[in-house]
């Protein structure tokens, strides 16, 4: 895939209020109410040939569960920033368009003799109201950047882990933080108050007193996203890798270009890898509404989930289940998001159900809906591969995750 021009100043304008447009048309349910925030992320699809767009998913949220909170069954999410539920909302969007285009139905892929490609001229466009946390939210002095320092706001023990830095004020240095915290194992960031640079480059994890997250930062997976597509593993066995061609900053917080190509981009050994599709980074002069400011002091609880999938409709989450959850119903699926790893899952199960052609080629005579969730992500060895190479050149390490998610979807449903 060659690179494209550039977006032009009112393109990225429209999509951007298209965005705003869509966030507003939603329910009241998980957005800020008086003296609170969140972050929007958005995922475009634009056709360069028709010049036409769409919103093709939305997520709000700064929230992230503590390790011990994770579950086996694959219904409650770890991580609830908007950055990844925009991802993984964007997924749904990818499993209804390989729907469509296997009945042979308008979609953004064609059908070619039973192999996926997206038509020409589509391109995707990532929107977010501020920077990634993570390594890509370090700007140091010097730097070229915009806005006002963010500082991390003092949280009880027992509060949930959010990285957003939360309180503004006027910098004069030039050098704007994060939150977010370097592995255990790894170099840490100096702990003397005098030191006001962080360590460059680093994988890190969203910070939160007590239970500490397993999640790594939104800096980190995006960077992973760039590097091995969007798509997932799971999905990266019924089509070719899906890149994002445009990312685009929110107004009125620090931006810096150079902070995200280093971050995204060129960490130490990045020269080595080979980039697909070597994204663009834009800033919006627009300035999200619910944007952390002086007087919005405390993130939103709720994390907010819209696709353009089957006309679905919004779903809320507050500590990574779906809103309205009770502790009798929390194990059923029908108290998990529809984002979650179990309902993600049942859309790939479907798919080869009803194609015999990706099912005999990548489980055989096995039965699909007996075949637990980890055991399933094995089998996408090109994915495994590539991503094996980019943690060895590029991030260097990575969080380990307990391989507990060996739910069938036959043994929940």
């Amino acid at each position: 895939m060659s690179n494209m021009s550039n977006l032009s100043n009112n393109l990225i304008h429209k999509i951007v209020k298209n965005c705003f447009n869509l966030y507003e048309e939603l329910p009241k349910n998980g957005k800020p109410v008086e003296r609170e925030w969140t972050v929007l992320s958005c995922i475009i699809m634009y056709n360069r040939y028709t010049r036409s767009l769409e919103v093709a998913s939305l997520g709000t949220g700064s929230k992230c569960i503590g390790a011990s909170k994770m579950a086996p069954t694959g219904l409650i999410l770890n991580d609830s920033h908007a950055e990844v539920f925009a991802r993984r909302g964007f997924l749904l969007y990818l499993y209804d368009n390989i729907t469509r285009a296997l009945k042979h139905e308008h979609s953004i892929f064609r059908n070619d003799n039973g192999q996926l490609k997206l038509y020409d001229g589509i391109e995707f466009i990532f929107y977010s109201s501020q920077l990634p946390c993570g390594d890509a939210s370090i700007i140091r002095g010097g730097e070229e950047h915009f806005g006002d320092v963010l500082k991390v706001e003092k949280r009880k023990a027992d509060d949930e882990p959010c990285d957003i830095e939360v309180k503004k004020q006027k910098s004069d240095n030039g050098v704007h933080r994060t939150g977010a915290k370097c592995l255990p194992h790894c170099e840490q960031d100096s702990k003397d108050p005098q030191v006001v640079d962080q360590l460059l480059g680093q994988v890190r994890t969203k910070p939160g007193k007590g239970d500490k997250t397993l999640s790594v930062s939104c800096s980190d997976k995006i960077a992973k996203w760039i590097h091995l597509g969007i798509q997932g593993s799971l999905l990266d066995m019924l089509i070719e890798p899906v890149h994002i061609r445009h990312f685009i900053f929110g107004g009125g917080v620090p931006y810096s270009k150079e902070s995200l190509k280093r971050a995204l981009l060129n960490r130490t050994g990045s020269s080595l890898l080979k980039i697909d599709l070597v994204p663009e980074f834009y800033q919006t002069s627009l300035v999200f509404p619910h944007v952390c400011s002086d007087e919005n002091i405390r993130p939103a609880p709720g994390s907010i989930i819209w696709s353009r999938s089957y006309n679905l409709t919004a779903e809320v989450a507050v500590q990574g289940k779906k809103l309205g959850a009770t502790k009798k119903n929390a194990s059923l699926p029908r108290s998990g998001l529809c984002i979650s790893k179990f309902w993600l899952y049942k859309r790939f199960v479907n798919i080869l159900n009803n194609n015999e052609d990706f099912k005999l080629k990548i489980c055989g005579a096995e039965n699909i809906e007996c075949v637990p969730y980890n055991k399933m992500k094995r089998k996408s060895t090109r994915y495994i591969t590539k991503w094996s190479k980019i943690k060895e050149k590029f991030f260097k390490t990575w969080t380990t995750k307990p391989d507990m998610w060996n739910f069938c979807i036959n043994e929940m449903t």
